[in-house]
């Protein structure tokens, strides 16, 4: 067995010039899929992120009747005690009690039907983060009278700036219409240019009190510590709360489920596309190699070899040829993942505000998870072996005497 390793490597390196084409290939094949498939994971995953982080969250809780019409009432019931209990629930990470309202913004230039979000400074910043995504201005601030923050999207299509005078337009708790004039306390931008252009956001203080409503409360945005706590959260307060609407992200937003499913699918597909260009790049480079050592064969069949050690030899040159390859583009991929997973890969000169339209944001950072590595390696490794047994099986046709007499 040894000679034999001994000679399946010394034959692949006879004629170099070949090997390290095909070497090269295969390395380059192999650390395209690891970058397009980190690339995909990357921008899935991000937009995952960024859909529960800055909007959806992981859990949401409405009162029924409020789904079907977003009508001003009802809010939600027992509003006290269930903020109580979810202050104390160690699986809570951060929540954000919203008063929520469809109306009208209304600027020198432009009218436009908007969703009115009344939240906590606070608690808005710790569970969507908020107050990080401003772009200019300042995060509200209850000391000023009327603040409101504006999407970029919005703000550029009605020339709306920092300090910039609006007027809200919406119905209270009695069916009337309220105006209200609101001043600009700053421009946030998310990931999302569709959103940014329907929301604002206003003190919620604020909001209650042209309502008229007191202590109304539209909907509860929760985060969790970990996502495993997701289902165990909803179910415990599916139970203590039976007169609300409790739903998780992949009910509120099962689009996020299917981007995730179908992005690991496509990947999969990239993967075997790339398989089968390499498995006739591998299958073409063997059986030249097998037809110009016709005469080489024939003589070691004549002097003794049988043809389970020629079939051994043909399938072990194919083994280290592979091999070779696989590891450098392997490598060279999860390096590539590591450097852009930590810098980030902007993709802004390139379309980064058509990204933003579908909720992307322009700065992806790449990353593969270990599964998607792993059925890599087994792939490449049945991809060897299946393709090495096809010119493995040509030099076994051959007849000693005849390949002898073959120049």
């Amino acid at each position: 067995m040894k000679i034999l390793l001994i000679i399946s490597w010394r034959n692949i390196w006879r004629n170099p010039k070949r090997t390290l084409v095909m070497v090269c290939a295969i390395a380059i094949g192999l650390w395209a899929a690891l970058f397009i498939g980190g690339l995909m994971y990357g921008m899935i995953d991000q937009r995952f992120k960024t859909s529960i982080e800055q909007h959806i969250s992981h859990i949401q809780m409405h009162h029924p009747d409020f789904l079907k019409d977003h009508a001003v009432e009802p809010g939600i019931t027992n509003f006290q005690d269930l903020h109580n209990s979810l202050s104390k629930d160690a699986k809570i990470r951060a929540f954000s009690c919203r008063t929520l309202s469809n109306g009208m913004l209304a600027t020198a230039t432009l009218t436009r039907g908007i969703q009115i979000n009344g939240i906590d400074p606070d608690e808005e910043a710790a569970t969507t983060r908020l107050h990080e995504r401003l772009t200019e201005g300042q995060y509200l601030n209850e000391s000023k009278r009327n603040p409101v923050l504006v999407g970029k999207t919005l703000a550029n299509k009605t020339r709306l700036r920092e300090g910039s005078r609006l007027v809200l337009t919406f119905q209270n708790v009695k069916g009337e219409l309220v105006s209200a004039a609101f001043r600009v306390a700053g421009i946030y931008q998310s990931a999302h240019t569709a959103y940014d252009e329907q929301n604002i956001y206003v003190l919620r203080s604020d909001l209650q009190e042209y309502l008229g409503a007191g202590n109304l409360i539209h909907e509860i945005a929760l985060v969790c510590h970990d996502t495993e706590d997701i289902e165990k959260t909803h179910a415990t307060y599916q139970e203590t709360q039976p007169g609300l609407s409790i739903r998780t992200w992949y009910e509120i937003s099962p689009e996020l489920g299917f981007l995730q499913e179908f992005g690991q699918t496509m990947l999969i597909y990239i993967l075997v596309i790339i398989l089968m260009a390499l498995a006739f790049g591998l299958v073409n480079t063997m059986l030249m190699s097998v037809y110009e050592r016709i005469h080489e064969l024939g003589m070691l069949m004549a002097v003794g070899m049988n043809k389970k050690r020629i079939f051994g030899m043909i399938m072990l040159e194919t083994t280290f040829l592979t091999a070779i390859g696989a590891m450098a583009g392997m490598f060279s991929g999860i390096v590539t993942m590591r450097i852009l997973h930590t810098s980030g890969l902007n993709l802004a000169a390139v379309g980064g505000d058509t990204l933003h339209e579908f909720g992307y944001p322009s700065l992806i950072y790449p990353n593969v998870e270990n599964s998607y590595i792993f059925i890599m390696a087994v792939l490449v490794a049945l991809t060897a072996f299946l393709t090495a047994i096809y010119p493995a099986l040509q030099a076994l046709k051959m007849k000693p005497v005849v390949a002898i007499r073959y120049e």
